[in-house]
Protein backbone atom coordinates (compact mmCIF):
# COMPACT_ATOMS: atom_id res chain seq x y z
CA UNK A 1 0.00 0.00 0.00
CA UNK A 2 2.89 2.30 -0.96
CA UNK A 3 4.46 4.18 -3.90
CA UNK A 4 7.95 3.62 -3.79
CA UNK A 5 11.00 5.85 -5.38
CA UNK A 6 14.03 3.98 -6.80
CA UNK A 7 17.32 5.06 -7.70
CA UNK A 8 19.51 2.63 -9.78
CA UNK A 9 17.03 -0.26 -8.49
CA UNK A 10 17.57 0.78 -4.91
CA UNK A 11 14.59 1.94 -3.14
CA UNK A 12 15.09 5.68 -1.58
CA UNK A 13 11.79 6.26 -0.31
CA UNK A 14 8.31 4.74 0.20
CA UNK A 15 5.34 7.34 0.48
CA UNK A 16 2.45 5.24 2.39
CA UNK A 17 -1.14 5.34 0.69
CA UNK A 18 -4.44 5.55 1.70
CA UNK A 19 -7.38 4.34 -0.70
CA UNK A 20 -11.49 3.94 -0.43
CA UNK A 21 -13.65 2.80 -3.23
CA UNK A 22 -17.59 3.58 -2.71
CA UNK A 23 -20.20 3.34 -4.73
CA UNK A 24 -23.06 5.44 -4.98
CA UNK A 25 -25.20 4.07 -2.02
CA UNK A 26 -22.21 5.29 0.03
CA UNK A 27 -20.66 1.68 0.78
CA UNK A 28 -17.00 1.11 0.90
CA UNK A 29 -16.18 -1.74 -1.62
CA UNK A 30 -12.47 -1.75 -1.58
CA UNK A 31 -9.91 -0.32 0.26
CA UNK A 32 -5.81 0.33 1.48
CA UNK A 33 -4.71 1.81 4.44
CA UNK A 34 -7.09 3.54 6.48
CA UNK A 35 -10.18 4.61 4.13
CA UNK A 36 -11.63 6.69 7.03
CA UNK A 37 -8.85 8.77 7.30
CA UNK A 38 -9.77 12.50 8.34
CA UNK A 39 -8.58 14.07 5.00
CA UNK A 40 -8.99 17.74 4.19
CA UNK A 41 -10.25 18.43 0.69
CA UNK A 42 -9.14 21.48 -0.90
CA UNK A 43 -9.17 22.01 -4.72
CA UNK A 44 -11.17 18.47 -4.71
CA UNK A 45 -14.28 20.58 -3.10
CA UNK A 46 -14.29 22.77 -6.02
CA UNK A 47 -16.91 21.37 -7.98
CA UNK A 48 -19.16 21.89 -4.85
CA UNK A 49 -17.66 25.34 -4.65
CA UNK A 50 -19.36 26.07 -7.61
CA UNK A 51 -23.08 25.04 -7.06
CA UNK A 52 -23.77 28.55 -5.48
CA UNK A 53 -22.46 29.83 -8.78
CA UNK A 54 -25.41 27.41 -10.27
CA UNK A 55 -27.64 27.50 -7.89
CA UNK A 56 -27.62 31.16 -7.67
CA UNK A 57 -28.42 31.96 -11.18
CA UNK A 58 -24.98 33.73 -11.64
CA UNK A 59 -23.67 31.46 -14.22
CA UNK A 60 -26.71 31.60 -16.50
CA UNK A 61 -26.82 35.25 -15.67
CA UNK A 62 -23.55 36.62 -16.74
CA UNK A 63 -23.91 33.94 -19.80
CA UNK A 64 -21.14 31.92 -18.88
CA UNK A 65 -20.41 28.69 -20.96
CA UNK A 66 -18.93 25.23 -19.96
CA UNK A 67 -15.10 26.69 -20.46
CA UNK A 68 -15.36 29.21 -17.70
CA UNK A 69 -17.42 26.23 -15.38
CA UNK A 70 -14.61 23.81 -15.82
CA UNK A 71 -12.19 26.39 -15.40
CA UNK A 72 -14.46 27.38 -11.66
CA UNK A 73 -14.00 23.59 -10.96
CA UNK A 74 -10.38 23.53 -11.97
CA UNK A 75 -6.70 23.99 -10.00
CA UNK A 76 -4.85 24.94 -13.72
CA UNK A 77 -1.24 25.98 -14.48
CA UNK A 78 -1.90 29.61 -15.40
CA UNK A 79 -1.28 29.19 -19.14
CA UNK A 80 -2.95 31.33 -21.81
CA UNK A 81 -6.08 29.32 -22.50
CA UNK A 82 -6.57 29.37 -18.51
CA UNK A 83 -5.97 32.63 -17.77
CA UNK A 84 -8.01 33.77 -20.94
CA UNK A 85 -11.44 31.94 -19.85
CA UNK A 86 -11.05 33.68 -16.76
CA UNK A 87 -10.53 37.05 -17.55
CA UNK A 88 -13.38 36.32 -19.78
CA UNK A 89 -15.72 34.92 -17.15
CA UNK A 90 -15.53 38.41 -15.20
CA UNK A 91 -16.02 40.54 -17.92
CA UNK A 92 -19.23 39.03 -18.49
CA UNK A 93 -19.82 39.40 -14.90
CA UNK A 94 -18.77 43.04 -15.36
CA UNK A 95 -16.06 42.59 -12.53
CA UNK A 96 -13.02 43.71 -12.27
CA UNK A 97 -10.28 41.07 -11.89
CA UNK A 98 -8.16 43.54 -9.01
CA UNK A 99 -10.91 42.19 -6.62
CA UNK A 100 -9.42 39.01 -6.46
CA UNK A 101 -7.75 38.11 -3.35
CA UNK A 102 -6.40 34.23 -4.60
CA UNK A 103 -2.71 35.44 -3.89
CA UNK A 104 -0.26 38.28 -3.59
CA UNK A 105 1.31 40.17 -6.67
CA UNK A 106 -0.32 41.94 -9.37
CA UNK A 107 -3.68 41.20 -11.45
CA UNK A 108 -1.62 39.02 -14.10
CA UNK A 109 -0.12 37.61 -11.62
CA UNK A 110 -3.56 36.84 -9.56
CA UNK A 111 -5.15 35.97 -12.92
CA UNK A 112 -2.81 33.31 -13.41
CA UNK A 113 -2.79 31.33 -9.96
CA UNK A 114 -3.77 28.41 -9.87
CA UNK A 115 -7.57 28.73 -8.06
CA UNK A 116 -8.25 32.33 -10.01
CA UNK A 117 -11.70 30.29 -11.71
CA UNK A 118 -12.44 29.05 -8.01
CA UNK A 119 -12.50 32.93 -6.74
CA UNK A 120 -13.77 34.19 -9.80
CA UNK A 121 -17.42 31.79 -9.12
CA UNK A 122 -17.07 33.13 -5.57
CA UNK A 123 -17.22 36.59 -6.78
CA UNK A 124 -19.63 36.20 -9.67
CA UNK A 125 -22.17 34.28 -7.35
CA UNK A 126 -21.70 37.10 -4.56
CA UNK A 127 -22.38 39.95 -7.10
CA UNK A 128 -25.84 38.13 -8.60
CA UNK A 129 -26.62 37.84 -5.30
CA UNK A 130 -26.27 41.24 -3.94
CA UNK A 131 -23.23 40.55 -1.40
CA UNK A 132 -20.64 42.53 -0.37
CA UNK A 133 -17.45 41.70 -2.82
CA UNK A 134 -15.07 42.49 -0.07
CA UNK A 135 -14.24 39.70 2.32
CA UNK A 136 -15.76 36.88 0.34
CA UNK A 137 -13.41 34.54 1.30
CA UNK A 138 -14.57 34.92 5.47
CA UNK A 139 -16.05 31.90 6.54
CA UNK A 140 -19.37 33.91 7.73
CA UNK A 141 -19.31 35.28 4.17
CA UNK A 142 -22.73 34.08 2.34
CA UNK A 143 -20.67 32.59 -0.40
CA UNK A 144 -18.40 30.21 2.10
CA UNK A 145 -21.82 29.29 3.86
CA UNK A 146 -23.06 28.59 0.91
CA UNK A 147 -20.18 26.19 -0.20
CA UNK A 148 -19.82 24.86 2.85
CA UNK A 149 -23.94 23.76 2.87
CA UNK A 150 -23.15 22.52 -0.22
CA UNK A 151 -20.44 20.56 0.33
CA UNK A 152 -22.17 19.09 3.52
CA UNK A 153 -25.31 18.07 1.70
CA UNK A 154 -22.69 16.04 -1.10
CA UNK A 155 -21.44 14.50 1.93
CA UNK A 156 -24.88 13.29 3.60
CA UNK A 157 -23.94 15.75 6.85
CA UNK A 158 -25.13 19.05 7.99
CA UNK A 159 -22.61 22.23 7.50
CA UNK A 160 -22.38 21.88 11.34
CA UNK A 161 -20.59 18.33 11.21
CA UNK A 162 -18.04 19.60 8.61
CA UNK A 163 -15.00 21.01 9.89
CA UNK A 164 -13.16 23.70 8.13
CA UNK A 165 -9.74 25.14 7.81
CA UNK A 166 -8.32 27.57 5.77
CA UNK A 167 -7.01 26.95 2.06
CA UNK A 168 -3.81 28.02 0.75
CA UNK A 169 -5.62 30.76 -1.28
CA UNK A 170 -7.35 31.60 1.68
CA UNK A 171 -11.32 30.39 1.02
CA UNK A 172 -12.80 27.90 3.06
CA UNK A 173 -11.87 24.16 3.09
CA UNK A 174 -13.60 21.22 4.51
CA UNK A 175 -12.50 17.69 6.18
CA UNK A 176 -14.45 14.44 5.61
CA UNK A 177 -13.53 10.74 6.10
CA UNK A 178 -11.69 9.59 2.47
CA UNK A 179 -14.33 6.98 2.46
CA UNK A 180 -17.05 9.95 2.85
CA UNK A 181 -15.22 11.85 -0.39
CA UNK A 182 -15.43 9.11 -2.17
CA UNK A 183 -18.80 8.78 -1.99
CA UNK A 184 -18.77 12.62 -3.07
CA UNK A 185 -17.04 11.80 -5.99
CA UNK A 186 -19.56 8.90 -6.65
CA UNK A 187 -22.22 10.81 -6.96
CA UNK A 188 -20.40 13.94 -8.33
CA UNK A 189 -22.08 13.25 -12.10
CA UNK A 190 -25.57 12.71 -11.12
CA UNK A 191 -26.18 14.89 -8.55
CA UNK A 192 -23.44 18.04 -10.50
CA UNK A 193 -23.78 17.20 -13.62
CA UNK A 194 -23.20 20.57 -15.02
CA UNK A 195 -20.09 20.57 -13.53
CA UNK A 196 -18.81 17.00 -14.35
CA UNK A 197 -20.03 17.54 -17.87
CA UNK A 198 -18.16 20.92 -17.83
CA UNK A 199 -14.93 19.39 -16.51
CA UNK A 200 -15.03 16.54 -18.94
CA UNK A 201 -15.77 18.09 -21.76
CA UNK A 202 -12.79 20.84 -21.26
CA UNK A 203 -9.89 18.68 -19.22
CA UNK A 204 -7.09 21.02 -20.35
CA UNK A 205 -8.95 23.65 -18.48
CA UNK A 206 -9.00 21.67 -15.36
CA UNK A 207 -6.03 20.86 -14.61
CA UNK A 208 -3.43 21.18 -18.30
CA UNK A 209 -1.29 18.72 -20.47
CA UNK A 210 0.37 16.15 -19.46
CA UNK A 211 -1.29 16.42 -16.01
CA UNK A 212 -3.30 13.82 -14.36
CA UNK A 213 -6.39 14.97 -13.78
CA UNK A 214 -6.72 16.39 -18.04
CA UNK A 215 -5.18 13.00 -19.09
CA UNK A 216 -7.15 10.65 -16.52
CA UNK A 217 -10.34 12.36 -18.22
CA UNK A 218 -9.20 11.80 -21.21
CA UNK A 219 -8.01 8.18 -21.24
CA UNK A 220 -11.46 7.01 -19.21
CA UNK A 221 -15.06 7.84 -21.13
CA UNK A 222 -17.67 9.74 -18.26
CA UNK A 223 -14.53 10.04 -15.84
CA UNK A 224 -14.32 13.18 -13.35
CA UNK A 225 -11.10 13.38 -12.01
CA UNK A 226 -9.69 16.42 -9.57
CA UNK A 227 -6.84 16.51 -7.76
CA UNK A 228 -6.36 18.44 -4.53
CA UNK A 229 -3.46 19.67 -1.90
CA UNK A 230 -1.27 17.93 0.22
CA UNK A 231 -1.39 14.33 -1.89
CA UNK A 232 -5.17 13.66 -2.67
CA UNK A 233 -6.82 12.78 -5.91
CA UNK A 234 -10.51 11.82 -6.33
CA UNK A 235 -12.34 10.02 -9.49
CA UNK A 236 -15.70 9.34 -10.23
CA UNK A 237 -16.54 6.60 -12.63
CA UNK A 238 -20.30 7.07 -12.86
CA UNK A 239 -20.47 4.19 -15.43
CA UNK A 240 -19.05 1.93 -12.74
CA UNK A 241 -21.35 3.18 -10.51
CA UNK A 242 -17.99 4.07 -8.28
CA UNK A 243 -15.97 6.70 -6.59
CA UNK A 244 -12.14 6.80 -5.63
CA UNK A 245 -10.06 8.66 -2.80
CA UNK A 246 -6.60 8.62 -2.84
CA UNK A 247 -4.51 10.26 0.05
CA UNK A 248 -0.73 10.08 0.32
CA UNK A 249 -0.24 10.33 4.59
CA UNK A 250 2.78 12.51 3.81
CA UNK A 251 1.29 14.41 1.80
CA UNK A 252 3.82 14.28 -1.32
CA UNK A 253 2.31 14.93 -4.65
CA UNK A 254 5.10 12.96 -6.81
CA UNK A 255 3.01 9.87 -4.86
CA UNK A 256 -0.73 10.86 -6.40
CA UNK A 257 -0.52 10.03 -9.83
CA UNK A 258 1.01 6.29 -9.39
CA UNK A 259 -0.96 5.52 -6.56
CA UNK A 260 -4.50 6.77 -8.53
CA UNK A 261 -3.53 5.29 -11.95
CA UNK A 262 -2.43 1.91 -9.87
CA UNK A 263 -6.29 1.99 -8.04
CA UNK A 264 -7.94 2.63 -11.49
CA UNK A 265 -6.06 0.12 -13.42
CA UNK A 266 -7.36 -2.32 -10.86
CA UNK A 267 -10.91 -1.09 -11.21
CA UNK A 268 -11.16 -1.09 -14.62
CA UNK A 269 -9.13 -4.36 -15.46
CA UNK A 270 -6.64 -2.64 -18.11
CA UNK A 271 -4.86 -5.12 -20.11
CA UNK A 272 -2.65 -2.26 -20.32
CA UNK A 273 -1.86 1.36 -19.00
CA UNK A 274 -3.47 3.90 -22.04
CA UNK A 275 -0.71 5.68 -23.76
CA UNK A 276 -1.07 9.30 -22.09
CA UNK A 277 -0.98 7.61 -19.15
CA UNK A 278 2.47 5.67 -18.74
CA UNK A 279 4.78 8.60 -18.07
CA UNK A 280 2.21 9.20 -14.81
CA UNK A 281 2.19 5.63 -13.85
CA UNK A 282 5.65 5.53 -13.30
CA UNK A 283 7.67 8.36 -13.52
CA UNK A 284 11.07 8.52 -14.46
CA UNK A 285 13.58 10.08 -11.70
CA UNK A 286 16.01 11.95 -13.60
CA UNK A 287 19.42 13.25 -12.08
CA UNK A 288 20.47 17.03 -13.25
CA UNK A 289 22.08 16.10 -16.43
CA UNK A 290 19.12 14.84 -17.58
CA UNK A 291 19.75 10.79 -17.09
CA UNK A 292 16.99 8.41 -15.98
CA UNK A 293 18.35 7.21 -12.77
CA UNK A 294 15.37 5.43 -10.94
CA UNK A 295 11.69 6.06 -11.23
CA UNK A 296 8.51 6.13 -8.96
CA UNK A 297 6.32 3.08 -9.04
CA UNK A 298 2.95 2.17 -7.37
CA UNK A 299 2.49 -0.86 -5.32
CA UNK A 300 -1.06 -0.36 -4.22
CA UNK A 301 -3.46 -3.67 -3.71
CA UNK A 302 -6.84 -3.06 -2.76
CA UNK A 303 -8.68 -4.99 -0.52
CA UNK A 304 -12.46 -6.09 -0.31
CA UNK A 305 -12.55 -6.73 3.05
CA UNK A 306 -10.04 -6.35 6.45
CA UNK A 307 -9.12 -2.98 6.25
CA UNK A 308 -8.11 -2.19 9.78
CA UNK A 309 -5.29 -4.89 8.92
CA UNK A 310 -3.90 -3.26 6.15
Amino acid sequence: MSVEVTRGGLVESRHQVHAAVVNAAGELTAATGDPQRPTILRSTAKPLQAVPLLEGGAFDAFGFDDRILAVCCASHLGRPEHVETVARGFALAGLDPVLLRNTTGSVDQRLAHNCSGNHLAFLAASAHAGWSLEGYRDPSHPSQVAARAAVARAAGLTAEQVPICVDGCGVVAFELPLAVLAAVYARLAAEQPRQAAAMRAHPELVRGEGRLDTELMRAVPGAVCKGGAEGLACLGLPEQGLGVAVRVEDGNDRAVAPALLDVAGQLLDWPAQPVNLRDLAAPSVRNAPGDEVGMVKSDVLLATSGWQEL
